[in-house]
């Protein structure tokens, strides 16, 4: 078979089923960052197949033992029920540009009830367009009444990959540069020092990791999360000592996320592609062409035609503190 005709989950024709380098054996891991959902109306539905369902299972195939999901709000009561302990649930709290600021503090009232653990804010560049900023004053007053009603940890998505700054982010007088969507979040940690914050994505920003390490030695209640499996493949091997460094020395301050999502169409390949790259990447000293087509890659000079995943062999102490024992601390 030729690799034209391979999916994009596994353009190279990797056997996913080889897992002898996945020697991580401590606590279950926590998936901190995912968006697992009802994606049809009639899931809820007894015996009708559940894409949630067949996504965590591949999960603890990979030996995940808890998500933390964002969702809609109605689907967290049919998701607990389904799923029990193996599923919790981050509140992403956003509005229309034409809804007035209560639409998000009822939505926020909605998740609270629900039972959430984590407050989400979006604020990617193409967001501005829909007043999605980080610091909108309609963000700060949700972000008190979450801290009101007892929740400690916001996530944010600041940034994008630095390849999107070469096509959808070109207009800078209108999305800013890269080191702009910084200023924001410095903003928000200010004003909530006594909250814990994950910068998703490893912040944004995995290409230079001397500006986490800026980050961190700043703000010492922030965190980054690994998610985006494409993006941390790609860039995060580029960088691989450097990054490796930089956990290294900060082992408390990463968790590990995947950022999949479910979609009823998704074979169970698709979501085994995505933790067994997001395994192979922290925790062993694999090193070939990545298997998941990246339409954001450009081969910089001496590198092949597809990204190169090049394991990290984090040490095994600060593995299970990536995995598992930082999330355990921050969400009790």
């Amino acid at each position: 078979m030729s690799n034209d005709s391979l999916p994009d989950f596994n353009a190279t024709g990797q056997d996913f089923g080889r897992r002898e380098h996945l020697g991580y054996s401590g606590p279950p891991i926590i998936d901190i960052h995912a968006h697992v959902t009802m994606t049809r109306p009639d899931e809820t539905a007894e015996g009708v197949p559940n894409a949630a369902e067949l996504m965590l299972a591949t999960a603890a195939e990979f030996g995940i033992g808890r998500t933390y999901s964002m969702c809609p709000p109605q689907d967290i009561v049919p998701l607990r029920e389904r799923l029990g302990a193996a599923i919790a649930f981050n509140g992403m709290i956003s509005k229309k540009p034409d809804e007035p600021d209560d639409a998000a503090y009822r939505t926020l009232d909605q998740f609270l009830q629900a039972g959430i653990e984590i407050v989400k804010l979006w604020a990617a560049p193409r967001g501005r367009d829909r007043g999605l900023v980080l610091d909108a004053p309609w963000r700060i007053e949700a972000v008190k009444r979450a801290r009101a009603a007892g929740i400690r940890v916001v996530m944010v998505h600041v940034g994008d990959p630095d390849a999107w700054w070469t096509h959808t982010y070109q207009d800078v007088t209108k999305f800013g540069t890269k080191a702009d969507q910084y200023l924001p979040l410095r903003k928000m940690i200010e004003l909530f020092p006594d909250l814990t914050w994950i910068g998703a994505h490893m912040g944004g920003d995995p290409e230079p990791p001397d500006h986490l390490e800026r980050l961190l030695e700043e703000f010492p209640q922030l965190h980054f999360d690994t998610s985006a499996t494409k993006w941390q493949v790609r860039e995060v091997s580029r960088h691989r000592d450097a990054v490796r460094a930089l956990v290294c020395r900060y082992p408390d301050r990463f968790l590990f996320g995947s950022d999949l999502v479910t979609g009823h169409a998704h074979v169970r390949e698709h979501y085994v592609s995505r933790y067994w790259c997001q395994r192979t990447l922290w925790e062993s000293e694999w090193t070939g062409p990545s298997p998941i087509h990246d339409p954001d890659y450009t081969p910089g000079e001496g590198e092949g035609a597809r990204p190169t995943l090049h394991g990290l062999n984090l040490p095994g102490d600060v593995l299970a503190k990536v995995y598992s024992g930082n999330a355990r601390r921050i969400l009790g």
